[in-house]
């Protein structure tokens, strides 16, 4: 069994992973970040989707959810670009065998990421 041991954005190392683990389709691993910012910016994206979920399941009408959405994206500080991250960012990982994996879906939250290789 391959074990991820980086994480790469775009090519570069941006983090160290450990406590890996499988649940099918899922891979879960610790990183340690290279990069404070990107691991601070992933764990707001987190945050946000978790509030978009949430809004959406108020069924307020569209005008009102996107004034919430916005506002939301102001108080964190995220770019509609940063939305891109998480779901069309050019994610992959490096395994203990030299292989580098896709990573599609990626999320981080509570300290570990989680993606679909």
């Amino acid at each position: 069994m391959n074990t991820p041991e980086k994480l790469l954005y775009e090519g570069e190392v941006v983090a160290n992973l450990d406590k890996f683990g499988y649940e099918t389709p899922w891979v879960f691993a610790r990183p340690q970040f290279i990069n404070a910012a990107l691991e601070l910016k992933l764990s707001k994206l987190a945050e946000f989707r978790n509030y978009d979920m949430e809004l959406k399941e108020m069924d307020l009408p569209d005008s009102e959810e996107e004034i919430l959405w916005e506002n939301k994206l102001s108080e964190l500080e995220l770019t509609h670009n940063d939305l891109k991250l998480d779901k069309d960012a050019p994610w992959s990982v490096l395994y203990n065998d030299g292989e580098i994996g896709e990573v599609r879906s990626l999320s981080f939250s509570s300290g570990f990421l989680q993606w679909r290789p």
